[in-house]
């Protein structure tokens, strides 16, 4: 009978319409997926099959199925916002049982988990206490919101240039004059060395103790002659350094100095005025001598005078109390030779430390030391600590230069820090969240975890936007995203529904022109029926 083909017909048309206004009132949804009827026809038929003239008995729904086609992705001001630019879904925990979606509205619940807007927990690959993540290690993604702990600073790199033309402060000034205190030789008393007096060299270097000057003066036996010779350290100097001297008629002589002996520093010539020089025999002697010149002036953290550059960090003690530590830089009389002085919190923890430079300009030693290039504080409890904390500190300085530029700073680290509390969650296209927090550290919380299908079509609707995995489906396929099949993370955005209303709209007007039609067949059959019925 036409009557029941034209009611399967307006079922058909009823249920494509209900599919369309589902779409159309899911439009906004997140995450939403759109669906289409899928129809089939109906034939009576026997195990034999159906005959060459049969008729068909009208048409069923053989199928909803949903379009996983991606949708288009807006940006949002939540970075916790997710979406999934390509295949694949979140898994999320829903009191132990996995269930997908491609719904990214995400946020925190009040133990620190990451959920969705049912309470669904977010699931990721988790990372270690070093931050490595595994992924054998799955499980409900979780902030820490406990302040992270403090960690005192144990190493300084330092990046920098020395300016290699700038002038040593304070210069030493180099002997260049011996003075004599109305001497008196005796004969008898031949030979005669004067005490000793402080000599400095080009270098600003002063001979003290053992290497200090004397003049040791030698008669000839032969009228007013004397012998005069320069000694350091109470021995003769090489090449020797003496002067004739007659009394009485010789007014000055000199002597050639080599501090050095030949190597790097220049011969000095000290003069030495002896129009005074009396002699006597048997009466006693009187001598006494001096040498000008001075020594680099002290250095002063104080008196920007007595250093060239400075720098300055701030370092964590073990309490996470941060202390400024700063280093002075200044240039010596030796060629290429450089002292750092080490201060924290304006009292000096160390120096003067030597810091020498080849003839290219990069550094070839410290304190004598070669390669690495480091030098160590000595542990020390900050000044000014209200709870003391000893800090051990490494200065690594295998990248400070000396070159003829300006004094410049191109790195300075260290690897201390206080304590902090999370500021906020980034999230990477490859799905890795990392926390930072408010001590400026950041730490690898975990990757999110995605899930594929061999059959997305099986996937059962659960409502919520959220799938189950079916027989028909097949197993979920869990991995990192960009991985696979696997399509990439946006933060900070959403997957808007995969609706198209102007599609929606037309097919609307199809299934109801399709209801008027199988509606007008009955309204057909019936007048059919009537006229059977009116045959006398």
């Amino acid at each position: 009978m036409p009557f029941r083909i034209a009611l399967s017909g307006l079922n058909a048309a009823s249920a494509d319409l209900r599919i369309i206004g589902n779409n159309v009132s899911n439009a906004s949804t997140t995450g939403y997926k759109k669906s289409r009827a899928e129809f089939a026809d109906i034939f009576a038929s026997s195990s034999l099959g159906t005959t060459a003239n049969a008729i068909g008995a009208g048409v069923r729904v053989s199928s909803v199925s949903q379009q996983f086609t991606q949708g288009n992705i807006g940006f949002t001001d939540n970075n916790l916002d997710l979406a999934i630019s390509g295949s694949g879904f979140f898994v999320l925990n829903d009191n132990g049982v996995q269930v997908y979606s491609r719904a990214g509205s995400m946020s925190i619940d009040n133990a620190g988990f990451v959920v969705n807007n049912q309470g669904q927990q977010l699931t990721a690959f988790l990372a270690d206490s070093s931050g490595n993540i595994s992924n054998g290690n799955a499980g409900s993604l979780q902030l820490d919101t406990a302040d992270i702990a403090p960690q005192a600073t144990s190493g300084v790199t330092m990046g920098l240039n020395l300016d290699a033309s700038e002038d040593v402060p304070v210069s030493p000034v180099a002997s260049t004059a011996l003075t004599l205190g109305t001497p008196v030789l005796d004969t008898a008393s031949s030979p005669l060395t004067t005490p000793t007096f402080d000599l400095f060299d080009t270098y600003g270097s002063l001979a003290t103790g053992n290497n200090q000057g004397s003049l040791q003066w030698t008669y000839s036996g032969t009228g007013n002659v004397w012998n005069a010779e320069l000694l350091v350290g109470g021995a003769p100097i090489v090449p020797a350094a003496t002067a004739s001297v007659d009394v009485g008629t010789t007014g000055s002589v000199s002597f050639d100095w080599d501090p050095d002996a030949g190597a790097a520093m220049p011969t000095q010539t000290l003069t030495m005025d002896v129009s005074g020089v009396s002699q006597v025999t048997g009466s006693g002697s009187t001598l006494s001598a001096s040498a000008n010149g001075s020594e680099q002036a002290p250095f002063s953290a104080t008196d920007a005078s007595t250093f060239n550059s400075s720098t300055a960090l701030t370092v964590y003690d073990s309490q996470g109390t941060a202390h400024l530590a700063t280093y002075y830089f200044r240039k010596t009389g030796t060629p290429n030779n450089w002292e750092m002085y080490s201060f924290v919190n304006s009292v000096q923890v160390d120096g003067p430390d030597t810091v020498t430079f080849s003839t290219d300009g990069k550094i070839s030693a410290i304190n004598g030391a070669g390669s690495p290039f480091t030098q160590v504080i000595p542990g020390f409890v900050p000044p000014g600590s209200t709870a003391p904390s000893t800090i051990n500190i490494t200065n690594t300085l295998t990248d400070v230069t000396q070159y003829g530029s300006a004094f410049s700073v191109n790195t300075l680290n260290q690897d201390g820090f206080a304590t902090g509390r999370l500021r906020g969650v980034d999230i990477a296209d490859t799905g890795v969240v990392t926390a930072r927090f408010t001590n400026g550290q950041s730490r690898t919380l975990g990757q999110v975890a995605l899930a594929s299908f061999p059959n997305t079509q099986g996937l059962r609707q659960l409502g919520d936007t959220a799938w189950g995995e079916t027989f028909e489906s097949g197993s979920a396929i869990i991995s990192q995203p960009g991985t696979g099949s696997l399509g990439l993370i946006e933060s900070g955005a959403l997957e808007s529904s995969n609706v198209d209303l102007t599609e929606q709209l037309v097919g609307m007007i199809t299934a109801q022109r399709n209801f008027q039609a199988n509606a007008q067949v009955i309204t057909t059959a019936d007048t059919v029926t009537q006229t059977i019925i009116n045959i006398r």
